[in-house]
């Protein structure tokens, strides 16, 4: 099937996808098909057909739904991700291999004293390595750098997170999570490994809720986006700044950077 405004797609088997993605913005609204016409002025019978995988919208029309349901930057970089073809995203172990320079591996150990935490990532929140503060920020995640940071994060219930003794603002951080995973699982939605961890973080009430009943997206982290967290010994409350960013040279690989504040922001 094909019309003026796209081109039919084979049936998804992704985790998300362009029709689910614009069937939980449109219900996250609150908006019948009759009403998101008026919004967006994609006819309501095209837009049940963008939903239900029978259409690809164009260009143009894609730019009407973002504009119409006005969604931030973080949801319409998503939203344009799902209509590209999905990204290829290496093994861990090739970005492993990757990351293990002479320069980034002595910085690791460089940033120790200062309480400087560094690790670098992949978009699934792999570990690729990090250093020995990240490891004493997030106890358990993996000390032999083989863990995954959000399923150490979310396990499946009833087991407790490790997280909810650290974070002192759980809640929202997870939020973030999630906001992070949602923009990683479209990106490289091809990833068997998208599927593999969807499905054990499915197991997870708090990701459950955040998955289907919020919209939340999150590329990287605001400047002012502090981390409060607990000594994992001493129970004292802190706040550290946060970098996460992709590296330069490597943009499948993210740098997470956290390093302590002198007067706590709030």
């Amino acid at each position: 099937m094909n019309t003026e405004h796209g081109g039919a797609h084979p049936k998804p088997d992704t985790v998300i996808h362009l029709a689910n993605w614009t069937r939980a913005i449109r219900e996250h609204k609150d908006l019948t098909r009759r009403k998101a016409e008026k919004t967006t002025s994609v006819s309501w019978h095209y837009l049940k057909d963008i939903e239900n995988n029978q259409v690809i919208p164009g260009p143009d029309v894609l730019e009407s739904l973002i504009a119409g349901y006005q969604l931030d930057r973080a949801q319409a970089r998503l939203t344009r991700d799902l209509r590209r073809p999905p990204t290829p995203l290496p093994s861990v172990r090739e970005l492993r291999r990757r990351i293990a320079t002479p320069a980034r591996l002595r910085l690791l150990t460089q940033l120790d004293p200062a309480h400087i935490a560094l690790a670098y990532l992949d978009p699934l929140w792999n570990i690729l390595t990090a250093n020995a503060t990240f490891f004493a920020l997030f106890p358990g995640a993996g000390a032999a750098a083989t863990e995954n940071l959000a399923r150490w994060s979310l396990p499946p219930d009833p087991d407790p997170s490790p997280a909810e003794s650290v974070l002192i603002h759980p809640r929202d951080e997870t939020r973030w999570l999630v906001g992070t995973l949602r923009s990683a699982f479209a990106r490289y939605r091809d990833n068997p490994e998208v599927t593999d961890l969807y499905q054990q973080l499915s197991r997870n009430k708090v990701f459950n809720h955040h998955w289907h009943r919020d919209i939340h997206v999150a590329h990287g982290r605001r400047e002012d986006q502090y981390l409060h967290v607990r000594d994992p010994t001493t129970r004292k409350p802190y706040t550290l700044a946060v970098q996460l960013t992709e590296i330069t040279d490597a943009p499948e690989i993210r740098g997470f950077l956290a390093w302590p504040q002198a007067d706590d922001p709030g």
